[in-house]
């Protein structure tokens, strides 16, 4: 591969995105909590791992942020990275297929909500591939945190993280962007492409669903598409990525955008798309930063409670639509740490999905003392309050004036904890 600096048409496409349960108990488990000047991370991986993975995010975003200041890097909720130590203990907290199994496929995950964001991941194998996870993750973090991940399609979110999944830095100055896939190539020079009329149309429920081999297609085409769009045709379709996006997110068909934006059918695209993955040689950048991406000495540790790395995970899987589970994970963690703000609230929550709104009210009830208590806890609890005086329809004759004055109380709070 060879490389060149950095071009206009790199940074037009980065501007573009300007207990009863089968989870096992953590008993045995250490757990460590990780904070850098940007992340908070939280594992029961080493903490030598858990620190690495630090340091590679921060190099990472550092990068973007030198090449393109105005992305979205800060979230308006927090973001919590958990770095699992294996395979085995990662996989009760991956996604599940529709048989009720983890997607074996995934070495990684991105899940935004209203109240958190997790990046999940696991350290086993190579490290190579560990931090692929760890770029790939972070770019959906990005993704979302700029534009909203419903509004991007899942081809281009995937095809861009796995773009840039492929960043290497040699001696913490030099930084190389849009390597090669082997892996990703391999499978497209020995399987047929996905019509581009079904390739477009997969949305995110249906890739989650997908097997691994079939995911494993979808994002090797996603890849070499995305690949092929930057650097294909000496980089001149990558100014026709903004006007698919555009048209796209103005709620124009897959292929009404396609056609308008890049001026070819979509069976001229998949012919370019061949010819492209069929070549021996592909393009990369190289950029080298004047001082060296180093983050080591701002980077804290501590040890965790196994109550808070429970309140964590069963925030996690609440998050998943796994209740029963996250209720187990959620149990443990106030049977030891009965007044943990996180245990409380996401407690609160799981009763409030099941319509059992005596209990939530209890578990808010915890939570919103806290002086750490987020916008969502206080507005929960001014919710379940205005229940408390509802018919068997719906319907409320009148409230009295201590709820009345709780739920104004509680509300005010939520809008002075975020005015939006």
């Amino acid at each position: 591969m060879t490389h060149k600096s950095v071009p206009q048409r790199l940074l037009i496409v980065l501007f573009v995105f300007v207990a009863a349960f089968a989870i096992p108990a953590l008993a045995q488990d250490k757990w460590t909590s990780v904070r850098s000047t940007n992340f908070h991370l939280i594992g029961d991986a080493k903490e030598a791992e858990i620190r690495r993975v630090a340091t590679r995010l921060e190099q990472f975003r550092e990068v973007f942020v030198q090449l393109l200041p105005s992305l979205k890097y800060s979230s308006p909720v927090p973001t919590t990275v958990i770095v699992f130590r294996n395979e085995k203990a990662f996989r009760p907290y991956k996604p599940q297929s529709a048989d009720g199994k983890a997607a074996k496929w995934v070495a990684g995950y991105f899940s935004p909500r209203e109240d958190a964001n997790y990046i999940v991941l696991s350290t086993e194998g190579e490290s190579k591939q560990t931090y692929q996870t760890i770029y790939h993750e972070y770019i959906h973090y990005l993704v979302n945190n700029s534009f909203g991940r419903s509004k991007v399609p899942p081809w281009f979110n995937e095809g861009l993280a796995e773009y840039y999944d492929q960043f290497s830095i040699e001696g913490d100055i030099r930084v190389n962007l849009g390597d090669l896939n082997n892996n990703h190539l391999y499978t497209l020079q020995n399987t047929k492409l996905i019509p581009l009329q079904q390739f477009f149309s997969v949305d995110y429920f249906t890739l989650n669903q997908q097997g691994s081999h079939s995911a494993n297609i979808f994002y090797a085409q996603s890849w070499a598409l995305m690949h092929y769009l930057i650097h294909g045709k000496g980089g001149n379709r990558a100014n026709e990525i903004n006007a698919y996006l555009n048209a796209i997110g103005k709620g124009e068909t897959p292929e009404s955008a396609f056609r308008a934006a890049f001026k070819t059918s979509f069976e001229e695209m998949e012919k370019e798309l061949r010819r492209y993955v069929g070549q021996s040689a592909y393009k990369g950048f190289q950029i080298t930063f004047k001082n060296k991406l180093v983050f080591d000495d701002k980077i804290k540790t501590e040890p965790m409670s196994l109550a808070a790395a429970n309140a964590y995970l069963g925030d996690l899987l609440l998050g998943s639509g796994r209740i029963e589970e996250a209720e187990a994970r959620l149990a443990e963690s106030l049977a030891a740490e009965p007044d943990n703000i996180l245990a409380n609230s996401t407690m609160g929550m799981a009763k409030m999905r099941q319509r059992k709104f005596a209990d939530a009210k209890g578990f808010l009830e915890k939570a919103r003392r806290a002086e750490t208590a987020g916008h969502l806890v206080h507005y929960r609890y001014a919710y379940v309050l205005s229940r408390e005086a509802m018919d068997g329809n719906g319907w409320v004759a009148n409230y009295s004036d201590e709820a009345a004055q709780t739920i104004r109380e509680s509300l005010r709070k939520a809008i002075a904890a975020n005015p939006n």
